[in-house]
């Protein structure tokens, strides 16, 4: 049994209240969050921050996320080491520590600006160039979806490596896939989820968002009318802090209608194998959204829907022979990249100069010698910090 005390997490911004989900969030993902307004009057905050580890005993760390000029203090605030301080994110500070400091070795910091801000940084830093300060919190109208999904995924990546927090994203994807396609349990498959999730399915924009138009899709139109012939094989598989992206193949004989692929299309007997790739997001060890990828022409091709060879007249007029789409052949060149020949759909690939000197391939930067000399300058030359 783990009696360990959950991480403790200070996150500090605003007197005026505090987007209220963002603080659920990283609760859900196991942390003791506490919040620590800003206040007016800078120094008894300062005093506040200096004394945040005072109750941890030894070999306890505590986090600190940061929004605002509560940033701009929190950086400035530890630049000298504090005890227990494992992490400092800094959101959008008003301004930034000078070029020249350093912050201690064991600390790690990160700072998410908004391009708006205008200015760069010499620390570990994320810029996002269509957001504008307060651009991560859901309650302000200058939240930004796409800068806070990344913002969080970056923040959630600092606070696992500083606590030694290890997820085991892999096993959380199988057990759902399992309710799925094994078990073929709707509900069970919903429990394996957040409580508002959803699932998107790019090219039919089949899914559901929130937990009761996802059930019914799983219920009625996913799980229970999927052809018995419908197999899967992995390719590859990608873990990240919060994700898992899988690259696979499946396969079937279009026996049955398939709704979330092939909507009101009735079955046709006819075999598809199609490329897919899906995205899917974890929420505090359950699923928050899955993104399906795949080449919906590729699949039209194989059910006879749509014919390569038909060209509308106003493009075989302009020399047009062919759609520019293949069938199986592309989830065959997925599994064997050298099964099918590259490029034949451009016309002018075949008639391209031979032998050209200017199509030389690029010679190989040559390699550095080993040696200590060596070794050290490429330690040096990266620890500029920048990561964008």
């Amino acid at each position: 049994m783990d009696n360990r005390m959950p991480p403790s997490l200070y996150v500090t911004g605003d007197d005026g209240g505090f987007d209220s989900t963002l603080l659920q969030h990283f609760e859900a993902e196991g942390f003791n969050v506490h919040y620590l307004p800003l206040g007016k009057d800078p120094k008894p905050y300062r005093d506040r921050l200096r004394h945040l580890a005072d109750d941890l005993e030894l070999g306890e760390k505590y986090a600190i996320i940061a929004f605002g000029e509560a940033a701009t203090h929190c950086l400035d605030a530890h630049i000298k080491p504090t005890p227990h301080l494992a992490a400092v994110i800094a959101y959008y500070p008003t301004s930034l520590p000078p070029p020249n400091t350093r912050f201690p070795p064991q600390l790690d910091v990160l700072v998410h600006l908004a391009g708006s801000q205008n200015f760069g940084s010499v620390f570990p830093s994320y810029t996002y160039p269509s957001a504008v300060p307060r651009f991560a919190e859901s309650d302000q109208e200058t939240y930004d979806k796409v800068s806070a999904n990344l913002a969080w995924t970056r923040t959630l990546r600092v606070l696992r490596r500083a606590f030694t927090i290890e997820v085991d994203l892999e096993k959380i994807w199988e057990d759902h896939v399992a309710l799925e396609f094994a078990t073929k349990d709707a509900a069970a498959t919903m429990r394996t989820m957040v409580a508002e999730p959803y699932v998107n399915h790019i090219p039919t924009l089949t899914g559901g968002i929130g937990s009761k138009h996802l059930f019914l899709f799983y219920r009625d139109y996913f799980i229970p009318q999927n052809p018995p012939s419908l197999t899967m094989k992995l390719v590859s598989r990608t873990l990240g802090t919060d994700r898992v992206v899988d690259e696979f193949i499946i396969s079937f004989k279009h026996t049955t209608a398939i709704p979330w692929m092939l909507p009101d299309v009735p079955p046709t007997d006819k075999t598809v194998h199609v490329a897919m790739v899906s995205v899917v997001c974890v929420r505090g060890g359950k699923l928050y959204h899955e993104h399906l990828y795949w080449d919906q022409a590729s699949v039209l091709v194989q059910v006879g829907l749509l014919d390569p060879k038909l060209v509308p007249e106003s493009f075989r007029d302009k020399g047009l022979r062919r759609l520019p789409v293949y069938g199986k052949e592309t989830a065959e060149k997925v599994l064997d990249e050298s099964c099918h020949e590259s490029n034949e759909l451009i016309s002018s690939w075949k008639d391209r100069p031979r032998g050209d000197p200017g199509a030389k391939v690029p010679m190989r930067p040559q390699e550095a010698a080993v040696g200590v000399a060596n070794g050290a300058k490429a330690k040096s030359d990266g620890l500029n910090g920048h990561m964008e």
